[in-house]
């Protein structure tokens, strides 16, 4: 009796000791992977910059992030100005997307976050021009990006306004709506989050602030929708919230209606979510 009682408890012991071995690294909950999308050099070789994404890039809004370092002492920068200049060279013309810089700072994780939110796909056509001020310098890196692809169900769509101006005249105005939250659908409540930006030229799209957003989710091929769903409401710098209520895994489409000025602005806009 006592000989297998000693065996049990070595057993233990050892068992123990691969248990500790184990668990050395420590684990870190909700840990993002981040894609190395690019780095190069400043223009005058004061910053080595890295420009990561946490996924492919695509049509749409996409979160983006970079480290800088010191070219010369390889001291990583914690505090920069950065200003970003998305560019798409179609041939004989180009143009820019919403985007929204990077704070100042770092996140927890160690990056400058930004987001771009690039208005169609491309193959070699796309740029990101960055302006870092830091150190008392300010210098500019540019990023030549392979692709961004488009996605289906699409993360983006564009509400049209056309506004007469007189006889056979009309003022037609481009809203670039893109999906921001959730990355990911579940059953329940979700939250439901969107930005929107008015087209005021090829390089210029402000925030748009004055929309009002009806949403009304439908699953088609069931002929029915959901209840308790809560229309998105301006939360600052483009950005809508609300929540959307699915009952049940599936293809869903989430209709949305967008006014201003008590007018409605363009018809069937929607957001196609499978799940």
């Amino acid at each position: 009796m006592n000989s297998t009682i000693k065996i049990i408890t070595s057993i233990l012991v050892i068992s123990s000791l691969f248990v500790s071995c184990n668990n050395d690294e420590p684990i870190i909950k909700n840990q993002v992977n981040y894609i190395k999308v690019a780095e190069a050099v400043s223009a005058s070789s004061s910053f080595n910059v890295v420009f990561y994404a946490t996924d492919s890039l695509f049509v749409g809004y996409n979160n983006v992030y970079f480290k800088i370092t010191d070219k010369n002492t390889g001291a990583a920068i914690t505090h920069a100005t950065l200003v970003m200049h998305p560019l798409m060279n179609m041939g004989t013309s180009s143009h820019a997307c919403p985007f929204e810089n990077p704070a100042d700072s770092l996140t927890a994780e160690g990056y400058f976050k930004g987001a771009v939110l690039f208005s169609m796909m491309g193959t070699n056509s796309w740029s990101l021009a960055v302006d870092v001020t830091a150190n008392g310098k300010t210098e500019t890196v540019t990023f030549p990006i392979d692709k961004v692809k488009s996605t289906n169900p699409v993360k983006k769509i564009v509400v049209m306004d056309s506004l007469s101006t007189g006889a056979g005249t009309w003022t037609v105005t481009k809203y670039p709506v893109s999906l921001v939250e959730p990355t990911a659908w579940k059953t329940g409540i979700n939250t439901f989050e969107i930005t929107v930006h008015t087209m005021a030229s090829m390089m210029s799209f402000p925030c748009c602030s004055g929309m009002t957003v009806e949403i009304t989710p439908e699953m088609p091929s069931m002929g029915h929708g959901s209840p308790n769903n809560v229309n998105p409401v301006f939360i600052g710098n483009g950005h809508y919230r609300g929540a959307v209520n699915f009952t049940m895994t599936g293809s869903w489409r989430i209709n949305m209606v967008f006014k201003m000025g008590g007018r409605t602005l363009g018809t069937n806009n929607y957001f196609d979510i499978v799940f």
